[in-house]
């Protein structure tokens, strides 16, 4: 597994850079304070948007939409994009749109490529938090009802992360992955506790299984469309220039994930994911800087205009 061969070369190196950012985020707070408690709440309390973009997936298509349907968590809205698919996905995202009011389908008709569909997505989402699923993986039955718990209990974090497991083609446990495996053999994914080395250390820590508030993401925008591959690692890593985030206090695995040779984590290589992760780290050390960089007493209207600038 690539991820693995690629984890085993990381253990115990890290950039030149591994205390920047801690800097960085005391110097932040100086600046402009705690930033969430200052935005203007968005979205319907309570309601839950989850985005499912697809392009092609009509093989594990169902198996996605029927574990959102299965949450204990009941209080959420479906968004489903098609990615200019060209097998039965289409057809499939509209007979549960049909059947399930609380399923929006839109279809973007050709292939734009995943965070242009996520964002195409969340422009719709009417909820006070977001999250979203590809169309290969599961939540398990309590992922929404736990994650939702959390950032209830913790009103300071803007976003909350999960453990998974990782699942083959057919559904099976893949055992020994060496990807924050624990315990040995058992196929989960234990992510760290924190996310502390981020944005210094090029390794998504953040893993699959997350939710964040749409008053947060309304403030640090959308996915970027320049960054196919890695779109998610750049927004997690912007969530955490600005916000705190936390790992659920329950560690069971809330999602699973799936590993399969067309999944995106398998083509690895050919969409130079990890290739492309020390480049986001220097642009995201420039970023840092250029929110910082001659500011003593800065406003949060002055640092949203930093961000649209960056």
């Amino acid at each position: 597994m690539v991820l693995s061969s690629w984890l085993r070369a990381l253990k115990n190196k890290k950039t030149d850079n591994d205390k920047n950012f801690g800097q960085y985020k005391k110097r932040f707070r100086e600046i402009y304070g705690d930033v969430l408690p200052q935005l203007e709440d968005v979205g319907e309390p309570g309601l839950v948007s989850v985005a499912l973009p697809v392009f092609n997936g009509a093989q594990y298509l169902r198996e996605a939409i029927d574990s959102v349907l299965a949450q204990t968590y009941e209080k959420f809205e479906l968004i489903i994009i098609n990615d200019g698919s060209t097998d039965e996905s289409d057809r499939i995202a509209l007979e549960y749109s049909e059947k399930y009011q609380n399923i929006k389908y839109i279809d973007l008709k050709i292939n734009k490529k995943l965070p242009a569909a996520l964002n195409a997505g969340f422009g719709t989402a009417r909820g006070e938090f977001l999250t979203w699923i590809s169309h290969d993986n599961i939540m398990l039955p309590n992922c929404l009802e736990v994650m939702v718990s959390e950032l209830q209990k913790n009103p300071d974090a803007a976003m909350v992360y999960a453990n998974m497991r990782i699942i083959d083609e057919i559904g099976n446990i893949r055992r020994g992955h060496g990807w924050y495996e624990l315990p040995p053999m058992s196929g989960n994914v234990i992510l760290p506790s924190g996310t502390d080395e981020l944005n210094d250390v090029p390794n998504n820590t953040v893993g699959a299984a997350f939710l964040y508030r749409a008053k947060a993401a309304r403030f640090i925008g959308r996915y970027d469309e320049r960054r196919f591959g890695i779109e998610d690692y750049d927004y997690w890593m912007r969530m955490n220039e600005i916000f705190y985030i936390i790992h659920t206090d329950f560690k069971e695995p809330l999602y699973l994930y799936r590993f399969h040779k067309n999944s995106l984590t398998s083509r690895d290589k050919e969409l130079r994911i990890t290739a492309d992760r020390p480049l986001l780290m220097a642009y995201d050390i420039e970023r840092r800087r250029h929110i910082l960089t001659g500011i003593e007493h800065g406003s949060i209207g002055e640092l949203k205009n930093r961000i649209i600038s960056c």
